[in-house]
């Protein structure tokens, strides 16, 4: 029997998930109340909730189409062991020294505003699970929905490759079915290449394959042999011969193939179509084609990351540290020269935003954005006290710290580790902030 039927749920955080589905960001606590753990949910732009036992059964439906949101981390650091109370409109996470309110009028990220929650905007038990209910269902069917849109891609790509691939087998028979023609163009010239001297950069013979004289030419290269250049003919009409059976294999076998994806993707126009169903008959229709459905939510760069399970620890760490601006915004800090050409080169992408403090030896920062998207001047400033401090002039009030987007940016052939010229840059002029530093260094992640 559960403790909390009536009145304001509340407790310490144990647990912290954060992911995106569709435009919500969505954060699940796992709340550790008198006698029993509740778990809350806060979707932006669909409100707070608590999950029930039939509302978390259907919450894991909808987190297959979900993706681990980049705060995450920072969430984790922040808020796990802290206290937590719940409204309808926001939740209340608290330690000793200081309280926030997390916030879901809007969809989009989650906003984390200062302050806690009066007593009146607290919630009891039973308006929050019926809350929670009406937010399942909706990402219950955001995460359907996305799932079907990423499949349906998918298939779509490996429709594509197939497709191609069809059409160059296709074109590799058609060479082949001339295979008997160049083998008996061969013919017609051997006793011409036989006498021929060397030198000559053309072949004369009669062609009676019609019936009737027929005098034909066959160019030849002059610095080779005339009777070599026969034979290399005969011996690729013997190839062509040979690679039919292979081309016939292959074809009916892209064939099939294809026929299987599209038939997966004809299936996925059902309403109630079974998307693991689909994707693993996908799968063994074509298995070097169809890559799966990524989750359409993905809104991290690309870059080294370790794989979950045993052996994760002793995989190699990322080239960079991690750091979480106050809005969750992810931040990259090259770990040396070496690193930093690695995290800008390769792990940043063209439009993320790159800085450095101007003139002086230290590590790139790259801040991960959106494709499109303006670098918040709050996200700048911290981004540029990290490029500061990971620098020669960390100990310096006021450093120069030049920004770009990653695409101005280009590296000299045999130039030293980490040095980039960069080709279009604004420099901001930055008064360090020890309060700012220390809340970004204490967001880093344990390794």
């Amino acid at each position: 029997m559960r403790n909390l039927q009536a009145g304001p749920v509340g407790g310490n955080i144990q647990r912290v998930r954060v992911v995106w589905l569709g435009p919500h960001e969505t954060a699940l606590f796992d709340v550790r109340a008198p006698g029993e753990t509740v778990h809350l949910i806060c979707a932006s732009g669909l409100g707070m909730g608590v999950l029930d036992g039939e509302a978390r059964r259907s919450f894991r439906e909808a987190m297959k189409g979900a993706t681990v949101s980049a705060a995450q981390p920072f969430w984790r650091v922040r808020f796990e062991g802290a206290q937590a109370r719940a409204g309808l409109r926001a939740f209340e996470l608290a330690r000793p020294d200081h309280a926030v309110r997390v916030e879901a009028a809007e969809a989009g990220a989650l906003r984390l505003v200062d302050g806690a929650l009066a007593d009146g905007d607290l919630a009891d038990r039973d308006a929050l699970e019926a809350r929670g209910g009406a937010i399942t269902a909706a990402l219950v069917r955001i995460g359907i929905d996305g799932r079907r849109d990423a499949l349906r891609r998918a298939l779509g790509k490996a429709i594509a490759r197939v497709t191609r691939r069809v059409a160059a087998v296709e074109g590799d028979l058609a060479r082949i079915d001339g295979a008997d023609d160049l083998a008996r163009r061969a013919q017609t010239f051997v006793v011409a290449a036989a006498s021929a001297p060397r030198g000559v950069d053309r072949l004369r013979a009669t062609d009676w394959a019609s019936g009737e004289a027929r005098e034909v030419e066959l160019p030849i290269d002059p610095a080779r042999g005339a009777l070599e250049q026969i034979d290399a003919l005969f011996k690729r009409a013997r190839r062509l011969k040979e690679g039919a059976k292979i081309a016939q294999g292959r074809i009916a076998a892209a064939k099939s193939s294809l026929d299987g994806l599209v038939k997966a993707l004809a299936a996925l126009a059902a309403p109630e179509a079974d998307l693991d169903a689909i994707a693993a008959s996908a799968r063994a229709a074509a298995p070097r084609d169809f890559k799966g459905a990524p989750s359409p939510n993905a809104r991290e760069p690309s870059g080294p990351r370790a794989a979950p399970g045993r052996g994760s620890r002793d995989l190699p760490r990322p080239p960079y540290r991690l750091f979480f601006g106050a809005s969750g915004a992810r931040i990259l800090v090259g770990r040396g020269a070496a690193h930093n050409d690695t995290l800008t080169l390769r792990v940043a992408r063209p439009h993320d935003l790159w800085l450095h403090a101007k003139d002086r030896n230290g590590a790139h920062v790259v801040v991960a954005l959106e494709k499109g998207a303006s670098c918040p001047a709050d996200l700048l400033v911290e981004a540029a006290h990290l490029a500061a401090h990971f620098s020669d002039a960390r100990e310096e009030r006021v450093v120069d710290v030049q920004y770009t987007p990653r695409k101005y940016l280009r590296k000299p052939r045999g130039s030293a580790p980490g040095l980039v010229v960069v080709d279009r840059e604004k420099v901001l002029v930055l008064r360090k902030d020890d309060a700012t530093l220390k809340r970004l260094l204490e967001t880093e992640p344990p390794t």
